[in-house]
């Protein structure tokens, strides 16, 4: 997918600092994709994903609205507050530049990117994850860079060991010494 459409037009990636624990951030993301399938999420929809019992998500429900996150009455559904769903969205488009870095560029299996994105969505700093977004339109909409250039540096004896290794480039290969 290209990173230009990941983003609104006027979207600034460096506002996407989180203030919520990983549990929150984890909850708010399960209840989006619950509520894009049925509407609304259901406490035993979100028990049953998460693999814990309704009492304990119910527990987590209660810190999610105290911080205005979601809407939750007792023996109800649970939906998105505008801010939970602000957060949801954010972390989605976290997900999705961490995971196009690491597929596009890295060439990293996409089951493995998925897992890996799932967790530094989390961690990565406002400052990197922009660097590493503008590196990805860098890389989309060059000229310069051509399709080419991202096979020759998964080639490269440097960042992969199974590579073929290269004549010109001017790094050592992985079995040469380094001054």
């Amino acid at each position: 997918m290209p990173l230009t459409l990941l983003y609104p037009s006027n979207f600034n990636v460096i506002d996407m600092n989180l203030t919520h624990d990983t549990t929150t951030q984890e909850y708010i993301e399960l209840i989006l994709d619950i509520e894009r399938e049925n509407r609304v999420a259901r406490v035993k929809d979100i028990a049953d994903r998460r693999g814990v019992s309704r009492s304990s998500v119910s527990i987590i429900l209660n810190h999610l609205r105290q911080k205005n996150l979601i809407k939750h009455e007792h023996y109800s559904h649970v939906t998105l507050t505008e801010k939970g769903k602000n957060l949801a969205l954010m972390l989605e488009s976290r997900h999705q530049v961490l995971k196009a870095f690491f597929t596009n560029v890295l060439g990293i299996e996409e089951t493995v990117a998925e897992k890996d994105a799932c967790i530094f969505e989390h961690m990565i700093s406002p400052e990197t994850l922009d660097a590493i977004s503008r590196f990805l339109l860098f890389i989309e909409k060059c000229p310069k860079v051509t399709a080419q250039s991202q096979i020759l540096f998964r080639q490269c004896d440097k960042f992969n060991d199974q590579a073929v290794g290269c004549d010109d480039c001017e790094l050592p290969k992985n079995d040469d010494p380094v001054d």
